[in-house]
């Protein structure tokens, strides 16, 4: 059964605001209002059907296209607001974490919203920020692009994915890594003050020995969800990243147009499972990068086209040509045994965005049409809506929510049902 997430980037404002309050990222009231909005659309979302929204982590955004610096705070806090609503991220940037405290924050978060919670994770691609706060773990954005930053990153990836996991699942957790130790050092912490009075006795055992040394060290809490939350791995595209994300039972969420290669990348998805034992249908575990746009049945199609053109125009171009672009991701736009640069010169964003299936739109009907195909071909798990909540006005973007939860969605079983969570 295919569901949909939303991936929100708590944006300030549109263009206009964004010029006009300069730099509208240090504006409290701009920022509360973007949190006022945020409580709105999980609203809907919560009430429409919507399986889960997600946010990013990004640092330092002045310009305030992407202001979620601590997104597990925003999971929580807009869990409070809703019922069933699943809330994420993708994703969080690990190597520019300690993975033992994220494990927590994350234990933690999943308890506050009773399971509802769901992990994205990513590498990170923005120098701006990771750079600076990755310094004292010795590492940079990467462009995947296999050079020394490059590997140093993954290292650190990898290496911080399997200490959490770890954390999440043993009581008592020793890892003596590449980078990380634990304990530290790995003989042990000596002359643990309360070894015999307090953890000897209540500790896990094992944690201290008859000497007083600390030997290794029990996470708390552990995730409500057992045995951690769903996770999920930031809009990959790459052979090696579907799988990894087989191996590791992650769900990819890949930003992706053409249909050709996203079959390739989800039977590669599978071959990655298999070798671990696991033998997923396809498409199951596999989520999709799509922008929507909807509108009522009956409307001209001269205006539905014009609507579609209009809204790429405000709302799409800041993200895709201001952003995107900038950082390699339209490539995801590439078309099948296309060369050259993308999109070609002159061409209009809404064309590339409809041509290369990254854009699904029209009227209800037509819509529903197209996801009809797409799933009937690709039978994937999850859709995750590009949707530009903050560049899209308030009115239209709740209208659009509307008109997919109560026009399309049913058609096709999408219906958010609540999290059946084993907690202990």
């Amino acid at each position: 059964m295919t569901e949909v997430i939303l991936q929100v980037y708590p944006t300030l404002g549109d263009e206009a605001a964004m010029a006009a309050q300069r730099p509208i990222g240090r504006n409290n009231d701009a920022y509360q209002k973007m949190l006022a909005g945020l409580i709105e659309v999980c609203q809907a979302a919560d009430d429409l059907g919507y399986w889960g929204i997600t946010h990013v982590e990004h640092h330092m955004h002045t310009e305030g296209m992407e202001i979620s610096p601590a997104p597990l705070m925003l999971n929580v806090h807009l869990g409070h607001y809703t019922k069933r609503l699943r809330h994420g991220q993708l994703g969080l940037v690990l190597p520019a974490h300690d993975p033992l405290r994220l494990a927590e924050e994350i234990a933690i978060a999943d308890h506050m919203l009773q399971g509802r919670l769901f992990v994205g994770m990513a590498r990170g691609y923005q120098a701006r920020w990771q750079n600076i706060l990755g310094q004292r773990f010795g590492v940079t954005s990467t462009a995947s692009d296999q050079s020394d930053a490059d590997q140093r990153n993954r290292l650190l990836f990898s290496e911080n994915f399997a200490i959490m996991k770890k954390a999440w699942t043993e009581d008592l957790l020793t890892y003596d890594g590449p980078t990380y130790k634990i304990p530290f050092p790995t003989t042990g912490i000596e002359n643990w003050p309360p070894a015999k009075t307090i953890t000897g006795k209540y500790g896990v055992p094992g944690e201290v020995d008859e000497n007083g040394t600390v030997k290794g060290v029990g996470i708390v809490p552990k995730p409500y969800t057992s045995p951690h939350p769903q996770l999920f791995q930031a809009f990959g595209a790459s052979p090696g990243t579907l799988r990894w994300c087989g191996e590791e039972n992650v769900t990819p969420t890949i930003l992706m147009g053409s249909l050709t290669k996203l079959r390739a990348l989800m039977e590669i998805y599978q071959e990655g499972a298999a070798s671990r034992g696991r033998h997923p249908g396809f498409g199951e575990g596999i989520g999709v990068c799509r922008t929507f746009y909807v509108f009522p049945n009956g409307t001209p199609q001269d205006e539905v086209d014009a609507k579609i053109r209009r809204s790429v125009e405000l709302y799409e171009e800041p993200v895709w040509r201001g952003w995107y672009e900038q950082f390699g991701f339209m490539e995801g736009s590439r078309l099948d045994d296309e060369e050259g640069p993308v999109p070609k010169p002159g061409e209009h964003l809404a064309d590339r965005l409809i041509n290369s299936g990254l854009l699904i739109g029209g009227t209800v009907d037509q819509v529903k049409q197209q996801i009809d195909a797409f799933l009937t071909d690709l039978p994937i798990e999850y859709f995750v809506w590009l949707f530009h909540w903050g560049m899209i006005p308030r009115d239209e973007g709740l209208r659009m929510l509307e008109l997919f939860g109560e026009k399309i969605m049913p058609e096709f079983g999408m219906t958010g049902a609540p999290a059946t969570v084993a907690g202990s």
